[in-house]
């Protein structure tokens, strides 16, 4: 409904008495005004249409853009944050299509940071590749690692093997599923335990991918902590490698003996 304008005027009676009288008038139109801008998306200062104040003159916000690209839980990828999406993951690896999830994990597999033995046993996994001080060396030099890089393929293995016990790791991501997942993709025994290959690769980029994880602090997303985080990559019967997000240190440890954090990785 288009407002109007009122204002009183006097005129004179056949009295000679001054009578007032309303005159009203179209209101003029906000945007010929110059009130172009939904009031919503101004940035700083506005100036409102006094009889509209959802119309406003301003400089309108610059859309939020995420370093890196953000996958939603319907299955879409954008660097812009958009409404009415949720957020699932932040984009590593564009090429291989891999994702980190925006929270460490608990042991049951819900969102939350919880420190954690890789199992409570130990043995040489079946089909797991073991990746030795050879193949992998320890230190802060970042080389390509080409050894037990396929995280998929790594979880798997361990949540088929009955030797190592319960396997707190692994069943951890597994089992984790976010809020917001629609699709199929990004379900629960989607999730998986990231290679040192996938670690190191979030690592070369954390600054990104955390700066990424502060613009969607609303949706429970956490950063990735300057601490070891497990990995699926074995090396031995008994050790497992970690990778040092603080300093990017590769090293082993034994499986159930040490508690480190772990964060999810998905292929979408």
């Amino acid at each position: 409904m288009k407002m109007s304008l009122c204002v009183s005027v006097f005129c004179c009676a056949t009295s000679y008495s001054l009578m007032a009288q309303a005159v009203c008038t179209p209101a003029p139109d906000c945007a010929e005004l110059g009130f172009t801008m939904d009031a919503s998306k101004c940035s700083g200062a506005a100036l409102k249409c006094p009889w509209d104040l959802s119309k406003a003159a301003c400089k309108e916000k610059e859309a939020l853009k995420s370093q890196l690209p953000i996958l939603y839980g319907d299955g879409t990828v954008s660097q812009d944050i958009i409404s009415g999406k949720t957020p699932i993951a932040i984009v590593f690896d564009e090429a291989a299509k891999l994702a980190v999830a925006l929270t460490d994990v608990k042991k049951d597999g819900t969102a939350g940071s919880e420190m954690m033995n890789w199992s409570c046993s130990y043995c040489d996994t079946s089909g797991l590749q073991n990746c030795t001080y050879s193949d992998i060396s320890f230190d802060t030099s970042l080389t390509p690692i080409t050894c037990g890089v396929d995280g998929r393929l790594n979880t798997n293995a361990i949540l088929a093997s009955t030797c190592n016990g319960t396997i707190y790791a692994a069943t951890a991501t597994n089992n984790y599923q976010p809020a917001g997942c629609t699709k199929d993709f990004c379900k629960k025994s989607k999730w998986f335990l990231p290679s040192l290959s996938d670690l190191q690769n979030i690592y070369l980029q954390k600054t990104q991918v955390n700066a990424s994880l502060t613009l969607l602090k609303d949706y429970r997303a956490a950063a990735v902590k300057n601490d070891y985080y497990w990995s699926s990559t074995e090396s031995t019967y008994l050790y497992v490698w970690l990778f040092n997000m603080n300093d990017g240190y590769r090293n082993y440890l034994n499986k159930h003996n040490n508690y480190y954090y772990v964060r999810p990785v998905l292929a979408f």
